[in-house]
């Protein structure tokens, strides 16, 4: 181990190895501590260790110490002969300094002469340019505005010429420095009236020229900058003046809270006067924006061919936006109270203003050369958000306040409160056009207007016991009922007048008119249900003989639909639009019929002529529910299956004008007592199959499957020796 390793564990010799060692303040320690004898011992010891080592390290190293001792005396020599060297180097630099100074010197003279002579070279030579230049500047100016262009270029080379001032002193050109400093002045002002000309005109030829003119003498940026500071300075003040200035005009300097109601009209109409002429007079000004722009874009600039926007860094027509944009959000959150007040009622009005104003910014950026310049991202609409906010609210009220009145506790309104009522949605959305965010807002109000209708109407409409008695005279449940059956006709043929899309709204209307026609025609229904439950217990197996009337059961359908047609239907003020219903309804009634004449059982030749009979019956019966002789699908199938009946079996399975369900049930009224039907192997009656059937219309041809399953089963386990003739074309129809 290293001796000096061997120390820095010892506590006795580690502060010696420390870098803070202080040898008094060891000394003083040891005294202190009275260990002086025992210290001196151990460092005696310790300086005997390190002898030792030394003396171990040197004889280790004899020979590495013998080498770099005779090394020292070698470089001693090569430092001697460098230094001799050195002092020769000295003596010759001394020496070649010398014969270097003279012509150095005259080198030094010569460069300053001929430095001289260059610079009086070159004052000569401006100084004449200087001349020739204000000579042909004096013909320029003669010319006047024509020449406007190439009097700056002379200008621009003239100001190049006199530089930063050191021609100052030349007599021959002091004379006439004043004379240009007032000539370019002279200019400048002709330059600004020429592009304010320019612009005003939105003449863009004469706007480049004035635009070169002030690129030349190199002025644009400021000339540009201090347009559009012009311009962009009066749009605050001049909103300002059309909000705040009207009002005083008005009145002849009558404060906002004293105004005169009288002259609240007059007033506002001088409002939107202004506002009509802030917003003419910012289009105009955007137009010139536009040509400034425009025109800064297309011309370049001669040297650098870069174009003037470019040279002189600006965005005019961002920046005039912007403004417009700052100007709208501080004036108009700021507005006074009236001018609040005109703008909240008329803010369709404020809207198409302002809207107009963005479109036609928008607009003018279609045009070569300004692709790529895009409107600062401002969403123009908050800016109008509270007065947006407050006109529909207002809106609204305007909506609901006539359905309140027409609506008085539990009187049914009159067509024409109906009618009054849809007219003001149609002056809402009037007052939208033009605004498609603004109209779509107006007809989520329409819409709850719409709703609150239906509200009121549900709540006059009767649902108790009282409205199933239809055997007298209508009650006044009835007579209710029907008035707002009549409400909701009107209102939903009106909403039709209606400017918007309210598709929504009539289908809520058409719904409750659905839902109320139902239930005034379903007690009919119920009644004639019950009446053609009877057409089983008539007896149509008999055969062929004359037939002089019809079925007891026609004349009690008629009388139902005489009462239904007589004495509630001539109630409805609007029947053309609850025909749909009356349609379904009479469909309902043919469809519940065919089924019961499908499943009449048995079937004679005389019977099928009664059934005939009674079809053409029913057919006169149910056509007096409409006024419009329309023949449906259903009426079609009704008068097919008339015919039907005195079809042959093999005529019959080639059948498409009757729906297969009511053939094959029908086929089944043909069959042997063997062959029953799907009622009786099923246990129902022949009404709760007819009412399975009209409820079950998907599942028929299954049910009748299974019913020719069983009687397959039974015929072969009773060995009957042949199937009933009519069981293959059941089967032919079936697979059909």
């Amino acid at each position: 181990m290293n001796v000096l390793d061997t120390f820095e564990d010892d506590e006795t010799y580690k502060c010696f190895l420390s870098t803070e060692y202080d040898a008094e303040k060891y000394a003083n320690s040891i005294i202190a501590s009275s260990t002086v004898s025992q210290t001196l011992q151990a460092l005696q010891i310790g300086v005997e260790k390190l002898n030792f080592a030394l003396e171990e390290h040197v004889s280790e190293h004899y020979e590495d110490l013998i080498n770099q001792a005779t090394g020292m005396d070698i470089l001693e020599e090569s430092l001697a002969i460098v230094k001799t060297r050195i002092d020769q180097l000295q003596r010759s630099m001394t020496t070649i300094k010398k014969r270097l100074s003279e012509p150095y010197n005259q080198m030094t003279m010569r460069t300053q002469q001929l430095g001289r002579l260059q610079k009086t070279c070159d004052v000569l030579r401006r100084v004449t340019r200087i001349q020739y230049l204000t000579k042909r500047l004096k013909q320029q100016l003669d010319g006047g505005i024509k020449e406007i262009t190439k009097t700056s270029q002379t200008f621009n080379e003239l100001q190049y010429l006199y530089g930063d001032g050191d021609l100052e002193g030349i007599e021959v050109i002091d004379k006439d420095l004043d004379w240009v400093k007032k000539a370019r002045a002279n200019m400048e002002v002709q330059a600004e009236q020429l592009l304010s000309q320019g612009l005003s005109s939105f003449n863009q030829n004469q706007t480049s020229t004035a635009l070169q003119v002030f690129n030349s003498i190199g002025t644009l940026q400021t000339i540009v900058s201090k347009t559009l500071q012009s311009k962009c300075g009066s749009v605050q003040q001049d909103l300002k003046s059309a909000l705040a200035g009207s009002y005083e005009q008005s009145y002849n300097g009558t404060a906002p809270g004293g105004a005169n109601i009288g002259n609240t009209a007059a007033w506002r109409a001088n409002l939107w006067t202004s506002l009509d002429k802030w917003s003419n007079n910012i289009s105009s000004q955007y137009n010139q924006i536009h040509v400034l722009h425009r025109t800064l874009v297309r011309r370049r600039d001669a040297s650098s061919q870069k174009t003037l926007l470019e040279e002189c860094n600006v965005t005019p027509i961002q920046t005039f936006v912007s403004a417009v944009s700052n100007a709208l959000q501080q004036e108009l959150r700021n507005i006074n109270s009236s001018a609040k007040q005109a703008l909240n009622m008329e803010y369709p009005k404020a809207l198409r203003l302002v809207v107009s104003l963005w479109n036609h910014f928008s607009a003018k950026l279609d045009v070569e050369g300004l692709e790529d310049v895009t409107l600062p991202n401002i969403n123009i609409r908050e800016v109008l958000t509270p007065f947006q906010c407050t006109y529909l609210a207002r809106s609204l009220n305007r909506l609901l306040d006539p359905v309140n009145i027409a609506f008085p506790g539990k009187t049914v309104p009159s067509t024409s409160e109906i009618e009054s009522i849809v007219r003001i949605m149609v002056s809402e959305l009037t007052a939208a056009r033009g605004d498609e965010e603004l109209k779509k807002l107006s007809t989520n109000n329409i819409l709850k207007a719409i709703r609150d209708i239906l509200n009121k109407c549900e709540s006059l409409v009767h649902h108790g016991s009282g409205i199933n008695d239809i055997t007298s005279a209508p009650t006044q449940y009835h007579i209710k009922n029907i008035q707002v059956i009549n409400v909701l006709c009107t209102l939903h043929c009106k909403l039709e007048e209606v400017p918007a899309d309210l598709n929504a709204g009539r289908t809520e209307v058409w719904n409750m008119i659905s839902d109320n026609v139902n239930s005034l025609l379903d007690p009919f229904r119920s009644q004639i249900e019950h009446i053609l439950n009877t057409i089983h217990d008539t007896d149509f197996g008999f055969d062929k003989q004359d037939i002089t009337d019809c079925s007891t059961y026609i004349n009690l359908i008629e009388e139902t639909i005489n009462h239904l047609v007589s004495n509630y239907l001539s109630q409805l003020s609007n029947k053309t639009t609850v025909l749909p219903k009356l349609q379904d309804f009479q469909d309902s009634l043919i469809s519940l019929y065919l089924h019961h004449l499908c499943a009449v059982r048995p079937l004679g030749e005389g019977g099928k002529m009664m059934i005939a009979t009674d079809i053409a019956e029913m057919e006169r019966v149910l056509g007096g529910l409409l006024d419009e002789h329309a023949v449906s699908e259903q009426f079609k199938v009704l008068r097919a299956f008339r015919a039907v009946l005195f079809l042959s079996v093999e005529d019959l399975c080639t059948v498409r004008n009757v729906p297969r369900p009511m053939l094959l049930n029908h086929l089944f009224s043909r069959a042997g007592d063997a062959l029953l039907s799907p009622y009786k192997v099923a246990g129902w009656t022949p009404s709760q199959y007819v009412a399975w059937l009209y409820s079950h219309p998907y599942e028929i041809v299954d049910m009748i499957q299974g019913t020719i399953q069983w009687y397959e089963d039974m015929i072969r386990e009773s060995g009957a020796p042949a199937f009933d003739p009519i069981y293959p074309h059941i089967i032919k129809l079936l697979q059909s």
